[in-house]
């Protein structure tokens, strides 16, 4: 039933039309044919270049949702204090969404922009926040009085991983940013300030919908859910890459993400730098080596831990599609990166590790956009990720998978 629902959805998604490519079929988009694009998908309004921050910026400039950067990476820039940058420049409201909270400044700012009169709402993952190491950070908003619901995902093994905040309904941050000391100081990461208006509306529009399932905190954790129904999704989907139609957001549990990440890979003509946690989509895994065997340069980075327990590593150097492996900006932590850069045009990154688990059962979110800006920043970051990582054989995978099952992980 699955497939069934993912070949329909392509077929809506897309409607191209196809060619024949010898062992694959190919999407194209039609030089000289009638397909023209429908009037009903007006431009979206122009949004200033993002810049990319830098550790200096963020300790010697006042933040403002005007020049906020528009891309930040762990070990050049302090991701933390940016999120605490825009927290105390909010006036009216700010809801964040996190998995993990143990950031101090952030959490004594998200107090003190409750007890200035600004409305603060905050999700976090249920067993986070039901448990007996609960972190000092999120006990102090309870204590503060901060309004905290809890979320889990479908399932017994969903959860709420999102990693997001949006400030007075002007701006978002998202990315693969844990709002977690560790990702501040030895992940390696990435954060992006949204200043898209019509992606701000998606986010807030599932906002909503995440927090009107979620469980106020004195009602203690929920029961497993087995459905949550279908999350908001970008109708639009003016994104034109290569001839495939894409949004500007989307969204898990459901939604489209896996099918939207997929058929990129598919359209890539030129390239594709893949920086990735947790790497299980097969259906992502073949599109990746179909890509390369018609001569898309691809290059996949992923945890080393993650590695040792998927199977799509080994898939990968079979088929020999470049893949390395490593860990955190300081030598500790872990690659922790959910994004890939298409033809060094298309960006999508978000909470949205390539998994099924990520596609079905977890609170996700993806950001796709072309700006030029921010392809280009992301693509350097790969470069200088990969240039860094370990190239393992099909031996080393082997061992590490055995070492990983041995301690009994």
């Amino acid at each position: 039933m699955r497939k069934y629902i993912k070949c329909c959805s392509f077929a809506l998604l897309l409607a191209l039309p196809l060619i024949n490519a010898g062992a694959q079929t190919l999407p194209v988009f039609p030089v000289d044919g009638p397909f023209t694009i429908p009037p009903v998908l007006p431009p979206l309004p122009p949004v200033p270049l993002p810049t990319v921050s830098s550790a200096a910026a963020v300790s010697t400039a006042p933040f403002s949702f005007e020049t906020a950067p528009g891309v930040s990476f762990s070990g050049q820039a302090d991701i933390a204090a940016l999120l605490e940058g825009a927290i105390r420049a909010s006036t009216s409201t700010v809801d964040i969404a996190v998995y993990g909270f143990t950031l101090p400044g952030v959490a004594q700012a998200l107090v003190d922009a409750k007890e200035r009169g600004v409305a603060v709402r905050v999700i976090c993952n249920d067993s986070h926040l039901f448990s007996t190491r609960i972190s000092e950070e999120l006990q102090l908003l309870l204590d503060k009085g901060v309004n905290v619901r809890s979320l889990r995902g479908v399932g017994r093994y969903g959860i709420m991983h999102n990693k997001l905040g949006i400030y007075d309904g002007r701006l978002v941050s998202a990315g693969s940013f844990n709002w977690a000391v560790t990702a501040n100081t030895a992940n390696s990461e990435n954060s992006i300030f949204v200043k898209a208006p019509h992606a701000i509306d998606g986010y807030k529009k599932y906002y909503e919908w995440m927090w009107n399932f979620a469980r106020p905190a004195a009602e203690g954790a929920g029961e497993p859910v087995k459905d949550y129904g279908p999350p908001p999704e970008d109708g639009l989907r003016a994104l034109q890459f290569n001839g495939m139609l894409l949004p500007a957001y989307s969204f898990s549990p459901g939604g489209r993400t896996e099918a939207n990440i997929t058929g990129a890979v598919n359209f890539a003509r030129e390239r594709a730098d893949i920086a990735v946690f947790s790497f299980y989509s097969t259906d992502i895994a073949q599109a990746v080596v179909n890509a390369h065997k018609r001569g898309v340069a691809v290059r996949v980075l992923v945890d080393r831990v993650q590695a040792s327990q998927s199977e799509v590593g080994e898939l990968l150097i079979k088929n020999g599609v470049p893949f390395r492996w490593s860990q955190g900006f300081a030598g500790k932590g872990v690659m922790h990166n959910k994004y890939a850069v298409l033809d060094s045009r298309l960006l999508m990154t978000g909470s949205f590790n390539w998994s099924v688990n990520a596609q079905e059962n977890n609170f996700e979110n993806m950001y796709y956009t072309m700006a030029p800006a921010v392809a280009e920043a992301f693509e350097a970051q790969f470069e200088r990720l990969f240039s860094k990582a370990e190239a393992p054989t099909l031996e080393d995978l082997r061992k590490d998978r055995a070492l990983y099952r041995a301690a009994g992980r």
